[in-house]
């Protein structure tokens, strides 16, 4: 729909009055040329939903009443997982505009870098993706279609898909469904308490045979150590000595304030055990991590970060189960365990985990990571509000009883925009979802003073690996349960892995908090990182969990294929690096004009301005300057600009005046300081 609006000599006025010094000649001009028609558009509308039915408008700017006169616009954003070792995960995307017309969207995939199919042809912006097993590398592209043709493709990032399918174990042994009867009904006959661990399921269709929530705690359950998480339980719950007792706890309350050194004290200090560091990385967390793993996760960050964590850690009741000498159900003797059968080992290990669960302190236990961005700050600044803080946080907080109101505590976290992560076992129910930097004083003692035995949980294991069957006594332990020790087993490469995916998270979250694009190789190379550590936990695939020396890798680039990964990383995973360069100049004419076009560069033409420093013209952009002198009697005034993103341009036209008018010299003497930000070269560091 088009609309004409004339512009009259009333309307014109007031602009020629403000943009032109010849104001009657042009108003002469004006009078004696005829009014035309402007066009002024109106905004597209939507189209109407009558009877679900689209009913097409006269766009202004792309159809008419028999349709669109172009092809819609490319789509805005096409997303997929960077990996996943899911069998069904999904690609989202934004249609292109059509111009208030219905615009059909085609979706292509392609499996390591080869030809490009169809899979999608619709309406739809959303697609599930079924995939059987294997390991392949998927990249989607997706265009919008109408009656006039298709936009170009938007192209997401590859993915690594790694679906390694588990055997159907209760097809395979049927005295497993009779397993689950005795735990259920053991378990039926116990008291129980939330856990913070997920339980891992290994059975066929996803589903859990052993009836619960999935997330009680129980003595006896297996654990499994590479994962974190816990399996069936697997041993005579039936025998006479199959016991549970309780004592009091060794330290019932326990109590810190503590500041952060590295993302591996941050996994103490938040209690992540060992084999909880795992997979840092893509869908273990949307799939569902245990509490330790997410609470690590929220808390992460790099290392311009200051960090402090005050934990509380109430022990009620401490838990210990004794057991027979031969404490596993004779079933899985009589019907799986096999010396030295590699099958039968990975079968009880996906079944029933690496050890079991044989004592616990259960209570509750709050979490709370402070965490301010010290980017802002010079390195004496972050010193002095680091300090502040920890002091501040150790008048308020005590485990000795409630916290203080603290006024003083709310405007320093005030001043600093201090965040706070909190994670909770036990305890009132969803308290720590709830934490800001103005309640956080009222939430801790609401969680002090409302924890109770309704809502303790279990806040600390411990395990004890299986116990060879009597009747294979003479053979070692090796023979018998798959073997996840030594300093080259699965747990020691998973650890080392788990390391080097933290370290790969600080090097690649940066970029964003810089405004930069994060670069692709953190992309790729983080499928490669959880592929390595999913062959760590899949028992059947430990023949391929290596040391991060020695893996090597095809899916990175089709143009490598066997690349060394641990090398591969040191060279293209870089790290942030702050930087400065300092440069003076001073710049005299005696007689004349002098241009002036300075350049003060960091090191690389990688490297980039902080907009977290800078003063003056400089705030924001990541430069100060300071001037000594400057007297400029004739030419044109200052100007500093980042051109391009690695140099500060000064510029200036310096003239000086005629002699009989008094001034016959033009001086700028000047300092530049620039902080930015290079990406650098750093080893990864291998844990022993």
């Amino acid at each position: 729909m088009k609309t004409y609006q004339y512009l009259t000599m009333a309307s014109l006025l007031p602009l020629l009055l403000i943009s032109s010094p010849g104001l009657q000649a042009k108003e002469k001009e004006v009078q004696q040329q005829k009014v035309s028609p402007k066009l002024i558009e109106e905004p597209c509308l939507e189209p109407l939903n009558v009877e679900n039915k689209l009913e097409p408008i006269d766009s202004c700017d792309g159809g008419g009443s028999t349709g669109p006169y172009s092809p819609p616009g490319t789509p805005g954003s096409i997303k997929t997982p960077v990996y996943t070792n899911d069998d069904n995960y999904r690609v989202t995307w934004t249609s292109g505009y059509g111009y208030g017309y219905p615009v059909r969207n085609e979706l292509y995939q392609q499996t390591n870098n080869g030809s490009w199919s169809k899979i999608y042809d619709g309406y739809g912006t959303s697609k599930y993706i079924s995939v059987s097993a294997g390991k392949a590398l998927k990249r989607y592209r997706v265009r919008s279609c109408n009656t006039k043709g298709c936009s170009s493709f938007r192209y997401g990032n590859k993915m690594m898909v790694n679906y390694q399918p588990s055997p159907d174990l209760y097809a395979e042994y049927s005295f497993l469904s009779n397993i689950d009867q005795k735990a259920s009904s053991y378990k039926s006959s116990v008291d129980s308490y939330e856990s913070s661990l997920i339980r891992d399921d290994s059975t066929s269709g996803g589903t859990l045979r052993i009836s619960g929530s999935g997330e009680r705690f129980y003595l006896g359950d297996g654990y499994d150590l590479v994962r974190g998480a816990l399996k069936q339980t697997c041993l005579d719950v039936d025998h006479p000595d199959f016991q549970i007792t309780q004592n009091t706890p060794y330290e019932p309350v326990t109590f810190d304030v503590d500041y952060v050194e590295n993302n591996d004290h941050l996994a103490e200090l938040l209690d992540v055990s060992a084999s909880a560091k795992v997979g840092f990385t893509g869908d273990d967390i949307s799939l569902g991590v245990s509490g330790e793993k997410s609470r690590y996760v929220q808390s992460i960050s790099d290392h311009d970060t200051v960090r402090f964590v005050v934990k509380i850690v109430n022990r009620e009741e401490n838990w210990r189960l004794t057991t027979s000498s031969d404490p596993i159900d004779p079933d899985f003797t009589n019907n799986m365990l096999t010396p030295n059968n590699d099958d039968a080992k990975a079968d009880f290990r996906e079944f029933c985990g690496d050890a079991f669960v044989d004592g616990a302190n259960v209570g509750s236990a709050l979490y709370l990571v402070f965490s301010f961005d010290s980017k802002k700050y010079s390195y004496t600044e972050r010193e002095q509000k680091k300090g502040q803080l920890g002091l501040k946080l150790g008048d308020v907080f005590s485990a000795n009883g409630a916290a203080s109101s603290n006024s003083e505590l709310e405007i320093l976290l005030d001043n600093l925009q201090v965040s706070i992560s909190a994670s909770q076992v036990g305890g009132p129910e969803g308290l720590a979802a709830n934490v800001t930097p103005s309640n956080v004083v009222d939430k801790y003692n609401q969680f002090l003073q409302g924890t109770n035995s309704s809502n303790w949980a279990a806040v600390e294991f411990s395990t004890r690996q299986y116990v060879r069957p009597a009747a294979y006594s003479g053979y070692p332990h090796s023979a018998i349960f798959a073997d996840f020790t030594g300093n080259q087993g699965p747990l020691a490469q998973m650890r080392r892995w788990a390391n080097i995916s933290v370290q790969h998270t600080e090097r690649c979250s940066p970029w964003s908090d810089y405004n930069k694009s994060t670069p692709a190789q953190c992309g790729s190379s983080q499928m490669e990182i959880s592929t390595a550590m999913d062959a760590c936990r899949n028992t059947r695939q430990w023949a391929d969990c290596e040391h991060p020396l020695v893996y090597t890798t095809g899916a990175i680039s089709a143009a490598y294929p066997g690349t060394n990964l641990y090398n591969w990383l040191n060279s293209n995973v870089k790290k942030l690096e702050k930087t400065s360069v300092s440069d003076t100049y001073d710049h005299h004419v005696y007689k004349g004009s002098l241009a002036v076009d300075d350049y003060t560069c960091l090191a690389e033409t990688s490297c980039f301005a902080d907009p977290y420093k800078g003063k003056g013209a400089g705030i924001g952009k990541g430069f100060e300057i300071i001037t000594y002198e400057y007297d400029n009697p004739k030419g044109s005034g200052r100007s500093h600009r980042i051109s391009p993103q690695y140099c500060v341009n000064s510029t200036a036209y310096l003239e000086t005046r005629t002699w009989f008018l008094g001034d016959t010299t033009a001086d700028w003497h000047y300092k530049v300081k620039f902080d930015g930000l290079c990406p650098e070269n750093q080893d990864f560091v291998i844990v022993q």
